[in-house]
């Protein structure tokens, strides 16, 4: 459970059948100018239900953010 001063964001990244990745972030209290994302990975069953769910997480600031997003949205046609 996240504490609820946090100012957490959550979007839906990619969602297929059987199939859905989502990230939060937020800010991390100390040190300032650090953000948390969890990338989370699940399994869903044809009625859409999570069966299964993997959790990435990493600390990175606002320049590793923008370089991550420009690695991954330079393949991108």
């Amino acid at each position: 459970m996240l504490h609820e001063s946090l100012k957490v964001k959550e979007f839906t990244a990619k969602e297929g059948e059987g199939f859905r990745l989502r990230i939060r972030s937020w800010e991390v209290t100390s040190p300032k100018g650090l953000y948390n994302l969890d990338f989370i990975q699940e399994s869903l069953d044809e009625d859409g239900v999570v069966q299964d769910s993997s959790t990435y997480n990493f600390h990175l600031d606002k320049e590793e953010i923008e370089r991550l997003c420009n690695g991954l949205l330079k393949n991108v046609a």
